[in-house]
């Protein structure tokens, strides 16, 4: 197996030189701990997607031909739903997990919910947020308004909650300790905060926590993209299983080659799956040049 560099765009390829033993070995041990990995913080990748689509209902609104089809109240009621329940859900999966694989080291245990209690400090948005699921899984729905206002020149929306309202219907606001001086509570605002966190902090932590292994591996993929950079900066690292070949066919030359492609970021492709191609799949390419 070869170290490369392809363009899936120009279809342009170069072989740098073969694979060590070692590389191979420390590849395929790297391969089955990323994969895992991946497979389980898939649940970030899809609450990214429920943020996106909340996002997307927001640029409806934003939209100068916007149609009101459904009761706006309730289909922003219906994302934000939808988008807590599963922030929560991962916050219980891996509370769980924490316990279940720490039991025996209770120190290790305290980190965890020092983590989140130290979050809760940093950001009351990240803290809100996590009481404003609890009331919107025990009391009622959370937004209480939506104002879109449209002029000549622009689109705006403000969509709130009351925390005089919210206090009125629960007193459970342990992590935000909400008090009335709040007011008006921007709900896209406070979300867009929180959701950072998740993907940026907690999402992290529990990624170093729980596969230390990412980092020697993220260490080895980057060696390789830099020394495949070095010569043909535009490439992507990829491992060519067989040397490429080319054949005439009638007046055009058509190659036909098989590269498997490597994680490049180990941790961005984990968490947030970047990039349009899965990170270990071989891809056989049949082009005509």
């Amino acid at each position: 197996m070869q170290l490369g560099s392809f363009s899936a765009a120009t279809k342009e390829y170069a072989l740098i030189r073969e694979l060590t033993h070692e590389e191979i070995e420390t590849d395929t041990r790297f391969k089955k701990l990323v994969t895992e990995a991946r497979n389980r913080l898939a649940l970030f990748r899809m609450l990214d997607r429920n943020y996106a689509d909340w996002r997307k209902y927001l640029d409806r609104l934003l939209s100068p031909n916007f149609i009101e089809d459904v009761d706006g109240i309730e289909e922003l009621n219906r994302f934000l739903l939808n988008y807590l329940t599963f922030a929560y859900s991962i916050q219980e999966h891996f509370c769980v997990s924490f316990r279940q694989r720490f039991k025996k080291h209770p120190a290790k245990l305290r980190e965890y919910s020092d983590f989140v209690d130290k979050l809760c400090q940093a950001s009351w948005p990240f803290a809100f947020v996590l009481d404003y699921r609890g009331y919107f899984q025990h009391v009622g729905l959370g937004v209480e308004s939506c104002c879109r206002t449209s002029s000549d020149t622009s689109i705006t929306i403000k969509i709130v909650a009351d925390a005089k309202t919210l206090l009125s219907d629960s007193r459970d606001w342990k992590r935000s300790s909400l008090t009335v001086d709040r007011g008006e509570i921007d709900v896209v605002a406070t979300l867009k905060e929180f959701h950072h966190h998740m993907m940026k902090s907690y999402a992290v932590f529990v990624t170093k926590t729980f596969f230390p292994v990412l980092q020697p591996a993220s260490e080895f993929y980057r060696n390789l993209m830099v020394e495949v950079q070095a010569k043909h900066p535009r490439g992507r690292t990829v491992f060519f299983v067989r040397e490429p070949t080319t054949k005439i066919v009638g007046a055009k030359r058509v190659l036909d080659m098989s590269v498997i492609f490597p994680p490049v970021n180990v941790f961005d492709e984990v968490l947030n799956g970047s990039g349009s191609t899965p990170i270990y799949r071989e891809f056989r390419y049949n082009a005509t040049q």
